[in-house]
């Protein structure tokens, strides 16, 4: 049974749940380990946990931190924060203590979501916060204790509390969560993200890919990178999603095989790396429909290859914090160029403008600009970074992309990344894609290095293929046939691995503090 997609977007997540849960009660919403929760469950946990917060005496518009890996209660607690006419804050656990702190402190966080193996962790930070911080230890709920030490509530606190959602009224225009930008620069920013701005998203990847209500959908991004894409798409069109937290290939192949999973969204890194060990895993993975990857770019053999050995195309997506997820995308049919990031998807507007913010002909490299009823009207108390990113309703991404006459939009480096060499100017993605089409090479990423003689440079990293014996003078022969000499690498390094960020994106600001090694 198909979701009502225009009644979606008039809906609060609250009442989408509400809706969801009188149509299909019984039917699974949450696979999580042995454990399966309907929808039945998953409102009634809801109503619970909005109840609890309202006792506790957090008003309207109280944050609520959620420092948790992918589990039942934390799906079941984000509709219970939004029932509650309260702020959801996804704590992105992975960064140094300061920028935790400052996502707790900062933001006004006045209770916590966390468990037994982070416990330490969230003491200390306590520890460390002022006497007037918002949060007190007994506004700790540790899920997945009983009966946890220290004065903190426990999960059965909550199953305690009376059924039935309290006395508030969401408008779906409310302020539903703080969406972290990855914090890898500078501290952390959050997109003011309301119940609208994700149902208008996900209405638009619905529509944009084909997902359906038979879909099960296993996403692997980190649990504080956008969470609302663990739950949206199913929960518009009475789905079930698969709860994995683990970026092990076999134990993901085992998931996709035991929960039957349709739906795998992740950075292409990961779909790569199930497609080369998925035989090795002896999982039937002939459930999977469609692999959904963002984050970065490959090949177009790249693609053709995962696609072939996992038996489900490969869609590039590109999507953003202020977005509210994917705003662009492949069509699922199409032809595949490299760079490609797709078109426009529904629901969304696109620009792409020269320095004056003029709209660029066709084929010529601009700024990308994305408005839509998804797309953020700033960042939550930064006033500097939001005057800088958003004007008119439009969001400035900082990505520099090109154009086709069709619409088709190819990206070529974010804007702090785009090189001048010999004043010319060079896209790292271009040298990229031209190292991965070298039969041995696993992974390649450029950055921008500097030379006391030329200037700037372009430094490559490149990760081979199991097995092979790689050398950067058979790398350079490789991309003199394929770039323009000034655009060949002078530094490339072989390297076992690419370092990554906690949301499984590549890390280049840790290759550029790596000094070169030749």
């Amino acid at each position: 049974m198909r979701h009502d997609i225009p009644t979606l977007t008039e809906q609060t997540l609250g009442e989408a749940l509400s809706t969801m849960a009188g149509r299909k009660p019984d039917h699974p919403a949450i696979l999580w380990e042995d454990s399966v929760v309907s929808y039945a469950e998953w409102d009634s946990l809801a109503d619970r946990f909005a109840g609890w917060i309202v006792a506790a005496g957090v008003p309207e518009g109280g944050r609520v931190g959620m420092w948790l890996d992918k589990r039942p209660e934390l799906v079941a607690a984000f509709i219970g924060v939004a029932r509650a006419r309260c702020v959801a804050v996804p704590i992105n656990f992975k960064l140094p203590e300061d920028k935790r702190q400052y996502q707790v402190q900062g933001f006004g966080v006045s209770v916590l979501l966390t468990q037994r193996s982070y416990l330490g962790e969230v003491e200390q930070l306590l520890a460390a916060l002022p006497e007037d911080a918002a949060i007190s230890r007994t506004r700790v709920i540790v899920v997945d204790d009983p009966q946890p030490d220290g004065g903190h509530a426990c999960w059965n606190d909550v199953l305690a509390a009376p059924a039935g959602a309290p006395d508030r009224h969401p408008q779906v225009d409310d302020i539903v969560y703080l969406n972290m930008t990855s914090g890898t620069t500078g501290r952390p920013k959050a997109g003011i993200t309301t119940h609208a701005m994700i149902q208008w998203n996900t209405r638009s990847s619905i529509e944009t890919l084909g997902i359906t209500g038979d879909d099960v959908f296993l996403c692997m991004f980190s649990v504080f990178a956008h969470p609302h894409e663990l739950f949206a798409r199913p929960l518009a069109l009475g789905g079930t999603m698969a709860l994995a937290d683990s970026l092990n290939a076999r134990a993901v192949a085992r998931s996709i095989e035991r929960h039957r999973v349709t739906w795998v969204m992740a950075v292409p890194s990961f779909h790569a790396m199930l497609a080369e060990r998925a035989a090795g895993t002896g999982a039937d993975l002939s459930c999977l429909r469609m692999l959904e990857a963002g984050g970065a770019h490959l090949p177009p053999e790249a693609y053709a290859r995962i696609s072939d050995r996992l038996g489900a195309p490969l869609v590039p997506v590109w999507g953003s914090t202020e977005t509210t997820g994917v705003g662009v995308a492949q069509r699922i049919d199409g032809v595949l160029s490299p760079g490609s990031m797709g078109y426009v998807a529904r629901y969304y507007e696109a620009r792409v403008v020269d320095e004056a913010g003029r709209d660029v002909a066709a084929g010529e490299i601009g700024e990308l600009w994305m408005r839509g009823p998804a797309v953020v009207s700033g960042y939550f108390g930064d006033d500097r970074e939001t005057e800088a990113h958003f004007a008119d309703g439009w969001y400035r991404t900082d990505d520099l992309v090109r154009r086709a006459a069709d619409g088709e939009l190819s990206f070529c480096a974010r804007r702090s990344e785009m090189m001048k060499i010999g004043g010319i100017r060079v896209f790292p993605l271009e040298i990229e894609l031209a190292l991965q089409t070298h039969p041995d090479v696993a992974e390649a990423v450029v950055v921008r290095a500097d030379e006391k003689l030329r200037g700037e440079i372009a430094r490559a990293v490149v990760v081979p293929r199991a097995g092979a014996d790689l050398t950067p003078k058979q790398l350079r022969a490789h991309c003199r046939d394929r770039l323009a000499l000034y655009q060949v690498p002078r530094i490339i390094e072989i390297w076992e691995e690419i370092p990554r960020t906690p949301a499984g994106k590549i890390d280049k600001k840790a290759i550029i503090a790596t000094p070169p090694a030749n």
